[in-house]
């Protein structure tokens, strides 16, 4: 009976066939577009406050703009020395960057192609680091920190990112090459080539996918990171933007509310545009990079 109605329905595939949903379809429908609009609201609601004036929002906080005001910005780069604040994230972002895809990759391709008992054991010791949340250990990284005159520091910032970001990329990374053919490796040797040049003029550009997706997420990350540079900065010439903006809130509240949204915006700015270039090279990333054992 089912191999019948399955046959029906293959042989009306080649026509316009309305489909009805039934009640878990719609609910789950329904579901999705609430958790949708639960995760876009907060990046639409700063542009209704955004292009107003302190006045008009007082009295028409949701309404839509009567006329654009743009001096918003301009105030809100000013207040909060966004331009001070962009380079100290830019900084971070790439600090992180720099010290976390370097000592993946190399730690991935190990695990990945000299297995033996003693790199399995370093391999899920490195993965302990992964499921250490990092609220658990903040009080003894600042501790760390201040011993090592580290605090108050971007690299004292960005460091502890990359301790937090290298054994999740280990992860992805030791994936991806354990994807690809041993063959490859073996002829680079039969060629002549040492282990680094087979790594780096062979296998690592191989890894591109990895890489690609391991750059956008851990600038994306360390770009919106809050609450490390909150336990970890102390001086205002050094903070985020993230902290800038924090810190504006908390000195004007909800009176400065359209300079608000406009310096959130700016801050937000890169990584939505980081993300909308390179969303399909995170997907796929993601694909190829998917751990398999």
């Amino acid at each position: 009976m089912s191999d019948a109605r399955n046959a029906a329905i293959v042989r009306r595939g080649s026509r316009a066939v309305r489909i009805r949903h039934g009640g878990p379809e719609v609910l789950a429908t329904v579901l999705l577009v609430a958790i949708a609009i639960a995760v876009i609201s907060p990046l639409i609601i700063p542009f209704l406050f955004v292009f107003k004036t302190q006045l008009e929002f007082a009295y028409h906080p949701w309404a839509w703009p009567r006329q654009f005001y743009w001096n918003n910005f301009v105030d809100s780069w000013k207040a909060v020395r966004i331009d001070q604040g962009l380079v100290n994230t830019l900084i971070v972002s790439l600090g992180a960057i720099v010290t976390t895809l370097p000592p993946a990759a190399l730690a991935g391709y190990v695990f990945a192609r000299y297995r033996t008992k003693a790199t399995e054991i370093a391999f899920y010791a490195i993965m302990v680091g992964y499921f250490v949340p990092a609220q658990m250990v903040l009080i003894p990284l600042y501790k760390m920190e201040v011993a090592l005159k580290l605090n108050d520091t971007l690299y004292g910032l960005f460091l502890p990112m990359a301790a937090f970001g290298i054994p999740f990329w280990t992860l992805i990374y030791r994936s991806f090459f354990k994807s690809l053919p041993g063959d490859l490796a073996e002829a680079a040797r039969i060629d002549g080539a040492g282990h680094a040049s087979t790594f780096f003029r062979i296998m690592l550009p191989l890894a591109q996918p990895a890489t690609i997706l391991a750059l956008l997420l851990v600038f994306i990350g360390a770009w919106s990171d809050y609450l490390l540079s909150l336990i970890l900065l102390s001086s205002q010439q050094r903070f985020t933007m993230q902290l800038r903006v924090a810190s504006f809130l908390g000195a004007y509240g909800t009176d400065r509310m359209p300079r608000y949204a406009a310096a959130a915006i700016i801050s937000a700015a890169p990584t939505i545009i980081l993300y909308v270039i390179g969303h399909k090279k995170i997907i796929q990333g993601t694909i190829a990079g998917a751990p398999r054992e």
